[in-house]
């Protein structure tokens, strides 16, 4: 089933869903901590419930700040952290392939202008899917 043809219950139900697996939480761990009964918990991943009184204990507990987060059909999960891990293995294997003495500092500058780098890449690919 395609977003078209989705209710917005069932959107940010499944939006929900997809951000919970990419932050590496449990479902279980997010409705104890947000004090969603279970059974209403499970209702908002199947899009069914109340979004107006779930959704933003979710977003509190995460601290997410727009509101309409979740309800966005082209929704972009966060980072998993396999992918964070991976951007600092570069770091770690560029500093393990250093032989060099670093005592001005070079070598730990040009990795943080690399994660720069890394960073504005990130940036750039979101903007262009959003065009």
């Amino acid at each position: 089933m395609t977003n078209q043809n989705k209710s917005i219950n069932e959107i940010v139900g499944e939006n929900i869903k997809n951000y919970i697996d990419a932050v590496g939480r449990s479902q279980k761990w997010v409705y104890e901590r947000t004090d969603i009964p279970k059974p209403t918990f499970y209702k908002l991943l199947r899009g069914e419930g109340d979004l107006n009184k779930t959704v933003p204990k979710i977003n509190k507990l995460f601290r997410i700040d727009d509101p309409f987060y979740f309800y966005n059909t082209e929704f972009k999960v966060p980072r998993t952290i396999n992918e964070i891990k991976e951007q600092s293995n570069i770091q770690n294997f560029s500093a393990a392939s250093y032989s060099g003495n670093d005592e001005n500092g070079y070598f730990k500058e040009t990795m943080n202008i690399l994660e720069d780098f890394i960073s504005m890449i990130d940036v750039l690919e979101t903007v262009k899917e959003l065009d």
